[in-house]
């Protein structure tokens, strides 16, 4: 980009810089434009003068560069305000839509999205259960486990597995709106009732309407599990052979990328509806496929995975005897997460045996919820919210 509009939008900004005192020199700085004011629904602006260029040592180094921007933001929470329904699976057309609104904000022109390059990009899928059969979920797979990364689990609410090329994150969509978005939402709206309010309506009108609104997304996300799969730049390089741009990145990528990591983490594959849980399935399962003998050893395996989790089990036996077993449970379609034994003690289990959030479930979200948006860019909501 030109200079001077990158210089235009750094004057907007906030910087952050490290000095030397005894010597006045200058060790980094960092400029930051924060558009929007909350959490993680902002618009982060960074002007950039340098680009990380690895050396032959493998190091990353900084050099001079053509000034660029690095602009990094949530494309569902600025189309509608909040990300529990809606979303865009072009990228190409959530980055035209992007840039339309950016340069409305900042006042300068950006380049053609063509232009743009993609450094990550997350695919995120919603599925509907009952606000039990959520904390059934997680209660399931408190033995997941996933190959060479440290999982964070919190309660019954939540899984983050991160990674170099891919972050995956599990969670109860309910919770996290209620915490991050909720208050954010009713601001936005009740300034946007009260500018609107009838001449005759009473005088707490638009409390009260934005309190309704705020509550119906409430609702929906309290039955909403939420699987997200970051793709990091390491990935995109890797993937395509360079910094790909934004017309590069296809849904069908994404796509598969999102079924590649969940079925690591799962080990269920794609077609969710084929997949076995429950004991007796398990054993008439394994029954089909293997022999009489091999499949009374799997049973068993089964067992010890179900009750006990992954790494106990691994301990338990020799490595090429775990993964080949571990592969015989996957290649006939079972799964030992969410089991009725580990659900055993429960009265009423209300999270259905065949789930599993892969985008072959028929619990995934894929229809509208409404015909009107209730937190719409196109009818200027935005505004009000910066």
């Amino acid at each position: 980009m030109q200079r001077t509009i990158v210089d235009r939008i750094r004057a907007q900004g906030e910087s952050y810089c490290r000095i030397q005192n005894e010597t006045g020199e200058r060790v980094w700085e960092v400029t930051r434009t924060n558009l929007l004011g909350s959490f993680d629904s902002r618009i982060m602006v960074k002007p950039m003068y340098e680009d990380c260029i690895k050396s032959k040592s493998g190091k990353p180094e900084w050099h001079p560069c053509t000034p660029y921007l690095v602009i990094e933001c949530s494309i569902a929470k600025i189309l509608n305000g909040h990300n529990v329904y809606g979303g865009l699976n072009d990228l190409s057309d959530a980055s035209k839509r992007l840039r339309d609104l950016l340069q409305h904000l900042l006042g300068v022109p950006l380049p053609d999205t063509k232009h743009w390059t993609v450094q990550r990009v997350d695919w995120a899928e919603n599925f509907h259960l009952s606000y039990q059969a959520v904390q059934e979920f997680f209660e399931g797979i408190h033995h997941i486990a996933f190959p060479r990364r440290k999982m964070q689990k919190y309660g019954n609410e939540a899984v983050f597995i991160p990674g170099t090329t891919t972050t995956i994150k599990l969670y109860h969509k309910g919770p996290e709106f209620g915490k991050h978005d909720r208050k954010r939402l009713y601001v936005v709206m009740r300034s946007l009732y009260q500018q609107n309010r009838p001449r005759h309506a009473p005088e707490q009108w638009a409390q009260s309407q934005a309190s309704r609104k705020v509550a119906a997304l409430q609702r929906l996300a309290n039955n909403r599990l939420r699987a997200e799969v970051e793709i990091h730049a390491e990935k995109l390089d890797y993937d395509f052979g360079h910094r790909p741009k934004v017309h590069e990145v296809s849904a069908a990528y994404l796509h598969e990328v999102f079924d590649k990591e969940i079925s690591r983490l799962l080990r269920e594959g794609k077609d969710a509806t084929q997949i076995v849980r429950t004991s007796l399935a398990v054993r008439d399962r394994l029954e089909a496929h293997y022999s009489p003998e091999l499949a009374g050893l799997l049973h068993g395996f089964w067992f010890n995975l179900a009750t006990h989790g992954e790494e106990d089990t691994r301990k338990r036996n020799s490595r090429p005897t775990f993964y080949r077993r571990r592969k015989q449970l996957v290649d006939a379609g079972v799964s030992w997460l969410t089991t009725d034994v580990q659900l055993i003690e429960r009265q009423g289990q209300l999270l259905p045996v065949d789930f599993s959030p892969v985008r072959a479930n028929p619990r995934r979200c894929c229809v509208p919820v409404r015909e009107r948006p209730a937190l719409s860019y196109e009818r200027g909501l935005l505004q009000l919210a910066a």
